[in-house]
């Protein structure tokens, strides 16, 4: 492994900081881009990067050009859509106290959310308004968070979509609403000011119960309806699966599916069954022997959802079967599914592989899971250090590195160094689980 700054930057790695602040003037122009670009893999799972890009602009003496950068690239029209960019320009100038550029984003962004159109192409700037909505009550006193709410309100009532539609728009943003005026968040807005047709309407669709409607939805998934969908479309995506309902099916009628598959002589419709065993909810049931056999089918899409399948599960006999099949090339299938049923034997072979993985934003694919593999088994003793050390260095997902770090303390693996790039973690988590260790 031998990442440069660019890699720990894209990573918000702590690492990114040490090799800035040895030599500051050599990073400025990553640094800038920084400023521009947010590198945030999962900003939903991991937060916002915005903690380490304000660290690496505060080792210069002046942080004028970095804040111009920032604020362009704010100003940028084409940011207004982008919920990411949106979020992590907005911390990176509340931390640089420019509270007025957040204010007239706000104001360009309610403006355009008034320009009459379907609700499906107000949801981008919605997300992004809400967020800067957000970060402008933080702290604020009740004039300011009640003058927020009744923009909110009176975009409410200019608009004739389903209250609940409307309301599950702005959800993250009261229960920020509820942190900073407590559980009686309604009767603090009224208290402070009861006049005001906005305020009520947002009281009025924010009070509403919350409800999931789809018109594919059913409320009892049982496993002829799982397979109906995949007969009528054995092409079928689990994530459209999970939206019609699959998450309510049982563990019996999951039994029942994984009976059929084994019946089953449509090899595109035994994929589309394999593909519901593939998530954490429905491990496979049966015997792991009758998955294996079908791990080398000509149906490609089939032997991908076996094999996915497969690296959920622990089985002595799936530790030779994923060898097999990484002496044959690399497969990050196999791969999960040895880390799974790991042996400190191991080591070596797996490392021949994950040197030689680039590790870049288009093959996610590849090496996310695998990072969130060894984490997840990294209190098996069986786990090398050297995998926990690769996933530490080389995830571009902090919140899988989280896990990874969680590990390595439990095992006594951080030394002087590491505890230094904690410490500039863009994820905070990653710094307040060493607490003391730090100081």
């Amino acid at each position: 492994m031998n990442y440069d700054f660019e890699h720990y930057l894209m990573a918000g790695h702590g690492r990114a900081y040490v090799i800035a602040k040895a030599d500051p003037e050599r990073c400025r122009d990553r640094i800038m881009a920084a400023c521009r670009k947010d590198y945030t893999y999962d900003m939903q799972s991991e937060g916002s990067r915005a903690f380490l890009t304000y660290d690496l602009i505060s080792l210069y003496d002046d942080p004028t050009p970095f804040v111009e950068a920032i604020k362009e690239s704010y100003n940028d029209p084409a940011a207004d859509k982008d919920w990411k960019q949106i979020c992590y320009l907005t911390d990176l100038l509340i931390f640089f106290g420019q509270r007025k550029s957040v204010i007239k984003k706000y104001k360009q962004l309610e403006e355009q959310l008034y320009e009459k159109g379907p609700m499906g192409d107000m949801i981008p700037l919605c997300r992004s308004f809400e967020y800067v909505a957000i970060k402008l009550i933080e702290g604020c006193s009740i004039k300011v968070i009640w003058h927020v709410v009744n923009d909110i309100g009176n975009w409410f009532l200019s608009r004739d979509e389903d209250p609940h539609d409307l309301a599950a728009r702005f959800l993250w943003f009261d229960g920020n609403l509820e942190d900073e005026l407590g559980e009686g968040k309604y009767d603090e807005l009224l208290k402070y000011n009861s006049d005001s047709d906005g305020v009520k309407e947002y009281i009025r669709i924010m009070s509403l119960p919350f409800e999931f409607v789809s018109e594919d939805r059913v409320d009892n998934a049982t496993s002829e309806t799982v397979l109906s969908w995949i007969r009528e479309e054995p092409k079928i995506k689990r994530i459209t699966m999970l939206e019609r309902g699959l998450m309510r099916m049982s563990s019996e009628e999951a039994v029942k599916l994984a009976e059929q598959f084994s019946k089953e002589e449509d090899t595109d419709i035994k994929a589309g069954i394999a593909s519901v065993f593939t998530y954490g909810r429905f491990p496979w049931p049966l015997d792991a022997g009758i998955l294996i056999e079908c791990g080398s089918s000509d149906n490609q899409r089939l032997a991908d959802e076996v094999n996915e399948a497969l690296s959920l599960l622990k089985d002595e006999r799936l530790h030779d079967y994923a060898t097999d099949l990484l002496k044959k090339g690399f497969n990050p299938s196999a791969v999960r599914l040895l880390i799974n049923n790991i042996r400190r034997s191991d080591e070596a072979f797996i490392m021949s592989f994950l040197e030689e993985l680039p590790i870049t934003e288009e093959n996610a694919g590849e090496w996310h899971g695998i990072a969130s593999e060894i984490g997840g088994n990294g209190d098996n003793p069986e786990m090398p250090e050297a995998l926990l050390i690769w996933a530490y260095e080389s995830t571009l997902c902090s919140y899988c590195r989280e896990i990874v770090v969680e590990k390595m303390i439990k095992r006594d693996m951080l030394t002087d160094e590491i505890k230094e790039e904690l410490k500039w973690d863009a994820k905070l988590d990653i710094s307040k689980m060493v607490g003391e260790d730090l100081e």
